[in-house]
């Protein structure tokens, strides 16, 4: 299987903290305050290229 079906098969388990909503929002610059849901659409995207290095994810768009 591959990386981006894996996790676009467990996207409704993506979820994080206060804090990491903090990072999020700073890092992105973006100004939404669901960044979870911001995040999700974006992977949804058939333009976003999703692989895996390690344990880290990465969604490019």
């Amino acid at each position: 299987m591959n990386d981006k079906k894996i996790l676009l098969d467990n996207i409704d388990k993506i979820h994080t903290t206060k804090m990491g909503v903090d990072r999020i929002k700073r890092n992105l610059k973006i100004d939404s305050d669901n960044v979870v849901k911001y995040c999700k659409n974006k992977m949804l995207d058939k333009k976003c290229n999703i692989y895996k290095q390690g344990k880290n994810w990465y969604c490019e768009i």
